[in-house]
């Protein structure tokens, strides 16, 4: 068996460098349209739209914010993109919103009533043969680009789908609406202010992020259509979210007898300063197992009229917080009972009920909910470090993919814009509530798109695959297991059809045990059967003591529980970096390999892998790969920040600084090895970002993520001279003519390893080609910091955790790359504490 290592760290192996990219951006190209038709077109619409405005105010008139001025819709051509920027001008109008209705784009943006010239002058100088530039009439890319221009109204401010929008005038619905809020704006207070006056009526909770608002209105068409004429910070309007589903189907397990023996033998930590918190109905802390890492100290509810939990057989569904934490302190109770090992948990269990005891409740901003009841948590016992286990889900945004008010406020708590820091949650898929036995699990899968809010950008999201394929169950005589073992489990949901995949990120992160569906001998029946699902505690404080559950539910629980063993074998490691870890563990089964090569045979390699990461994340994570290092398993971490912007010379800021790595490197270990022997390098770069959820188009300056980051390894082949050159524009040599070196063995590759804020990528080749890879640069690409100056966001630094494994085939064991590593670095510490002293 390898012997069990501590993982290495190399903060001080890395030095920074002042940065330039080589990339350049490229503008789409905006066609040239018939200059005075056009352009003439443009303007009356303009004039035509401040008529229609003015002639509708009524003569009372009389606006809550101190600006006033008009609504306007443009409409672009079709498969045309705006400049965004252009429609954003600081001395006149103001972007609101933008989204995509039929391959056009539609922009709402506000012009002041002082500012009115501002948009005409746009149009008379694009009209002004004397003032064109190189590439054309002025304001070219504005001008022809803009199909139509009118007057704003309610739909105009709609980003979701049309099929949510209200279709009837009088009839009051809850909303969502966005609000400017800036130094000059009170948004909530102007919310508040337009609900006396109109008689909507407004929820107390509501969501900040960096300059909006988000507020919960129950408001008429009619009663929105006099809004819009009152308040000049509305940025656009989105359906609320419909209660969360929790969806258990519990069949109980009487074998009451095993309680007793697992408390004999679990040995829980009575001061541990850490715990998995359950975000969910509550958590029974009176159940007898559940009560050895619980109490009512540490359970919490959003509503302080709330019970902390339901322990009533008629309210199974609100039983389902303690199935999840049966799993995060025990793991499947299956591999406990009929042992007589210790069992130990090194970590506490904290309870947040966010769902309500009742059914009828108004809609709620359940990212405020999320958020806020995690901050109650927190501050039981302020001390801990924690992982957030959230397992409730709705349905997915009308756009797959696109950031909601709840991923995005969960995105801006895991980044840390509480004073309690970053932190780590841990999120569901959802499961697929529709399962028909007559269609495969893969085909029903790619069409359940993964639900909200598990699109957030930060926290790790689980899907389910299942091993569990045995039927011993008398009743369900010869009933076969629906999934095959190592694949998707049956309920489990992708980003495969997402529509704005382009744009986010590779979901689920890994994949869980989920447990599995048996088939009827017909093939037209299904059945949740305990011997396919996994073993947990109950909701109950007597009686049936435990119960079974299964679907990304499980799967969540399970990983928040490697969450907070990580946490406790690593105290000092970051929530990027435990996050990195599981991750970075990961790996494809072989049924799911199959899978790729059947992709393979219909798409082209990389579009099968984009299923794949977007179908299983990078795989199944290995608790004891991600806990420690062997002899012939390496694993290097680094936790560093770094600063990715600096003030420019105009108007944006620039890219400021990259981190080189010279890693310390197991040379002649690689060289004993066989000339043919294959090794795999990966690497995984983690880090957080403060969202930008507005939809405004989400480019430049727009854009969802505050900052990106990337990571390049040097090729086989490949000096250290030209690898830097190849990196950063400022290092490059004069006689630089590309890189040098093979770009062959890499799993994604450096366009595939892009999405989100995860990066994982793992390659494959010969001992001698990896001897020569151990330079890695990190690298800052632009987001929505770089070009808000004004915010003062560029000034900033941000932390990110770089995971480097080499992992050599277990029939090498005896060739140890781990020790002469650690000689390396411990020779390192003590010299530059040397220096230092």
């Amino acid at each position: 068996m390898a012997k069990e290592q501590k993982h290495l760290r190399v903060d001080i192996f890395s030095k920074s460098d002042t940065y330039r990219s080589k990339k350049t951006a490229r503008n789409p190209e905006i066609p040239l349209r018939d200059r005075k038709e056009h352009g003439d077109y443009i303007r009356n619409a303009y004039f035509q739209a401040i008529k229609e405005r003015d002639n509708r105010l009524p003569k009372d008139y009389q606006s809550i914010s101190q600006e006033t001025g008009i609504y306007l819709e443009l409409t672009s051509y079709k498969n045309v993109q705006f400049p965004l920027s252009s429609l954003d001008d600081s001395r006149g109008y103001k972007l609101k919103s933008m989204h995509v209705v039929d391959e056009r784009e539609v922009a709402v943006i506000f012009v002041p009533d002082s500012k009115r010239a501002s948009f005409e002058k746009k149009v008379s100088l694009y009209l002004n043969p004397e003032k064109d530039g190189k590439k054309g009439p002025k304001n070219h890319g504005l001008i022809d680009s803009i199909e139509s221009l009118r007057l704003a109204d309610l739909s105009s401010f709609w980003t979701d789908s049309r099929e949510k929008f209200p279709t009837t005038k009088n009839a009051a619905v809850w909303l969502e609406l966005w609000l400017t809020n800036n130094n000059n704006t009170d948004a909530f207070t102007q919310a508040k202010i337009l609900s006396e006056r109109t008689g909507i009526q407004i929820r107390p909770t509501f969501l900040r992020f960096h300059n909006v608002i988000v507020v919960l209105v129950f408001a008429s068409l009619k009663q929105l259509e006099e809004a819009i004429e009152l308040i000049s910070c509305l940025e656009e309007i989105r359906a609320a979210k419909e209660t969360p589903h929790v969806v258990t189907q519990m069949r109980p397990i009487e074998q009451n007898e095993w309680v007793n023996d697992i408390r004999r033998r679990s040995v829980i930590s009575d001061n541990s300063a850490v715990s998995i918190a359950i975000l969910d109905t509550g958590v029974n802390y009176n159940h007898p197992l559940l009560s050895l890492a619980c109490n009512q100290q540490w359970a919490v509810s959003w509503n302080d009229q709330w019970a902390k939990y339901t322990d009533n057989p008629l309210q199974q569904q609100h039983y389902h917080g303690s199935l999840q934490a049966g799993l995060a302190l025990f793991g499947d109770l299956m591999n406990v009972v009929g042992t007589s090992s210790p069992i130990s948990v090194p970590y506490r269990l904290e309870s947040g009920r966010i769902l309500s005891p009742t059914s009828n409740n108004p809609p709620e901003l359940y990212g405020a909910i999320t958020t806020q009841t995690a901050c109650l948590v927190h501050d039981t016992s302020p001390h801990r470090s924690r992982v957030y286990s959230l397992a409730v889900t709705a349905a997915p945004e009308s756009m797959g993919g696109l950031p909601s008010s709840w991923s995005a406020e969960v995105d801006a708590f895991t980044y840390g814009l509480k004073e309690y820091g970053p932190q780590l949650m841990v999120v569901a898929t959802g499961n697929n509530r529709e399962l028909n036995p007559r269609d495969t699990h893969w085909d029903q899968a790619v069409l359940a798109e993964i639900e909200d809010p598990a699109q957030a950008w930060n926290v790790i999201t689980v899907g389910g695959y299942t091993e569990l394929t045995s039927n011993d169950d008398p009743y369900f005589a010869g009933w076969e297991p629906w999934c095959y073992p190592g694949e998707m489990a049956p309920a489990s949901r992708t980003s495969i059809n997402w529509q704005w995949r382009n744009q986010a990120p590779y979901k689920p992160d890994i994949v869980a045990e989920a447990g599995n569906r048996l088939i009827s001998p017909l093939g037209n029946e299904i059945a949740d059967a305990d011997c396919v699902s996994i073993l947990t505690t109950s909701g109950r404080t007597t009686g049936v003591l435990f119960d079974t559950t299964r679907d990304t539910s499980a799967a969540t629980a399970l990983v928040s529980r490697y969450a907070g063993i990580l946490m406790c074998e690593y105290p000092d490691y970051w929530p990027e970096t435990i996050r990195a870890l599981l991750i970075h563990s990961a790996q494809w089964t072989s049924a799911m390999l199959d899978r790729k090569a059947n992709l393979e045979q219909s798409q082209s390699r990389t579009n099968a892998v984009k299923t794949m990461l977007r179908a299983y994340g990078f795989g199944v994570p290995d608790l004891e790969k991600a806990k420690f290092s062997a002899d012939h398993l390496l694993t290097l971490v680094s936790q560093r920040k770094i600063k990715p912007f600096t003030k420019g010379t105009g108007s944006d800021a620039k890219l400021n600084e990259m981190h080189y790595y010279a890693l310390p490197w197991p040379e002649d270990a690689l060289n004993s090895l066989a000339p043919e022997t294959l090794v795999k390098l990966k690497v995984t770069l983690s880090y957080f970002v403060e969202p930008n959820p507005g939809r405004r188009g989400y480019r430049n300056r727009f854009s969802y993520q505050s900052h990106g980051l990337r990571f390049e390894v040097s090729r086989p082949g490949q000096s250290e001279e030209n690898f830097r050159g190849f990196v950063n524009k400022l290092l490059e040599p004069d006689d630089y003519e590309g890189p040098d070196g093979d770009l062959n063995g890499w799993l994604l590759g450096s366009q595939l390893r892009t999405r989100g804020s995860v990066h994982s990528d793992v390659w494959e080749g010969t001992a001698a080609d990896l001897v020569q890879m151990k330079r890695i640069a990190v690298v800052p690409v632009s987001g929505w910091w770089k070009y808000r100056v004004a915010a003062n966001k560029w000034e900033d630094s941000v932390r990110y955790s770089l995971i480097v494994s080499i992992i050599v085939p277990d029939e090498n064991l005896d060739v140890d790359i781990y020790s002469p590593v650690k000689t390396e670095i411990d020779l390192a510490i003590q010299a530059e504490n040397i220096v230092e002293i």
